[in-house]
C-alpha cells in the first residue's frame, strides 16, 4: 500500500475523507487523483482562494504556462508561424 512520504496518508483515506492530506499527496497519488478528476470531468487547475496580493502574480504564471503549452503544441504540429508568435509573446511577457 502506497503512503504519502510527508503526511503518511494513503489513497484509500483520501477517497474516504475526500480530503488531501498535504501538497505532496498530489504528487504521490497523481495518476489516481487525475483518474478520479477526469471521471468527474474536473481536469481543471486548483480554483481555491489566494491572498489578494497574489492574484496578479498567479494570473501571470497561469498565462505563461498556457502560452508555453500552446507553443509546444504548435511545434509538435509543425505550425512554425504560430510557434514563432507564441515564442515572441513569451519573450514579451518575461520582459515586463
Amino acid at each position: 500500500m502506497k503512503v504519502c512520504s510527508v503526511c503518511g496518508m494513503t489513497f484509500e483515506e483520501i477517497v474516504k475523507t475526500q480530503k488531501i492530506g498535504c501538497s505532496q499527496c498530489y504528487y504521490s497519488f497523481e495518476p489516481k487523483i487525475m483518474e478520479i478528476l477526469m471521471s468527474k470531468k474536473l481536469p481543471m487547475p486548483y480554483q481555491g482562494s489566494l491572498p489578494k496580493r497574489l492574484k496578479d502574480y498567479q494570473s501571470l504564471l497561469v498565462d505563461k504556462m498556457t502560452i508555453k503549452i500552446k507553443l509546444e503544441e504548435a511545434v509538435a504540429a509543425e505550425d512554425y508561424e504560430k510557434a514563432a508568435f507564441y515564442r515572441d509573446y513569451l519573450k514579451a511577457m518575461e520582459e515586463k
